[in-house]
């Protein structure tokens, strides 16, 4: 059986292009797991896309939607790369005005299960001596915007577990790092209105949105280079500069 690559919120743009990157990286050495949650047609769209890889239907918030996605990589092949990408970025709540069931659904995509799935992956992996994980963070976790605060929060925790695992599992053969988006062409930027969009682009030194390639990019350079672990690389145009 040949090793797996999971993709989590593998139907959005930047999961899509992920799998597809790591696909073609590997020549095919390496199958691909294309996680998604309810957008099952984009996914299977994207099935076909890939050859050998196979869809997982799951909501990674539970424990049973991560168990369900474990075990359907375990009983197709060893897991050897994880990319937590799954998240969520609504609903978008000034500071003041916070909601506790916010709070619980942000938090519990955007943190609780990447952090959860590294703990259940990073197992695996462990036991066999290797493995990768990429974490899909973003620039709003040092950047402020009004109506982002927990999305904000959650990422910047999930840059510091990141930099936790890869301490723990470093050892353990076990890599772990983090990409960083700004702004990427997506459905989800797609639906910004345009007073708003004119004033984001003024901040990115490039002057304009990335393409979801970009991160896939970044994404497979982490799975390439041996040497990077507990890293965080900025894929955002020079907005946080």
């Amino acid at each position: 059986m040949k090793d797996i690559a999971v993709v989590t919120g593998a139907s959005g743009g930047i999961g899509r292009a992920v799998a597809k990157a790591i696909h073609e990286k590997s020549e095919g050495e390496i199958r691909v797991c294309l996680h998604c949650r309810g957008n099952q047609k984009s996914a299977e769209a994207l099935r076909v896309e890939i050859p050998e890889s196979f869809v997982v239907s799951a909501d990674l918030s539970s424990a049973a939607g991560r168990e369900a996605l474990l075990d359907a990589v375990m009983k197709e092949g060893t897991p050897y790369i994880l990319v937590n990408n799954a998240g969520v970025d609504k609903p978008h709540e000034p500071a003041l005005q916070i909601e506790d069931a916010s709070f619980d659904a942000i938090i519990g995509v955007n943190l609780k299960s990447p952090a959860l799935l590294m703990r259940d992956f990073g197992k695996e992996m462990a036991a066999s001596g290797s493995g990768v994980i990429v974490n899909v963070s973003s620039v709003l976790a040092r950047t402020a915007l009004v109506g982002s605060a927990l999305y904000r929060a959650s990422k910047a925790a999930l840059e510091a577990l990141t930099k936790q695992f890869a301490a723990e599992l470093g050892p353990r053969g076990v890599r772990v790092n983090a990409v960083a988006p700004g702004f990427i062409q997506t459905p989800m930027t797609d639906s910004i209105a345009p007073e708003i969009k004119g004033k984001i682009l003024s901040q990115i030194a490039l002057g304009d949105f990335g393409a979801p390639e970009a991160v896939a990019q970044a994404v497979c350079h982490f799975i390439e280079n041996d040497y990077l672990n507990g890293a965080i690389l900025n894929v955002d145009g020079g907005m946080g500069l």
